[in-house]
């Protein structure tokens, strides 16, 4: 049996002093060991299992007095084997 793959998005944007936003990268980074990520705002829930390779990608520019970081990370999810049939031999 296969399993529907239905796209989720999930964004939220806001501003944020400094150590809230290093509070919300300390969870990520726990969800990231853990292997499990919520990301929860108002009515909006995803549920995100990241695991093995990931691609990260980092990108950084600064315009006079204006800074932006952006980090972005990839990765596949495992799909299920399929049921193989039991094969006995010699």
């Amino acid at each position: 049996m296969g399993r529907s793959q239905t796209q989720q998005d999930f964004q939220h944007e806001s501003v944020q002093d400094t150590e809230s936003v290093v509070t919300y990268l300390e969870a990520v980074i726990g969800g990231l060991r853990d292997g499990k990520l919520v990301l929860r705002s108002d009515e909006r829930l995803l549920y995100m299992f990241p695991h093995g390779l990931m691609t990260l990608e980092v990108k950084a520019k600064r315009s006079g007095p204006r800074n932006k970081i952006a980090l972005k990370m990839t990765w596949k999810d495992s799909k299920p084997a399929p049921d193989a049939p039991l094969e006995i031999g010699k």
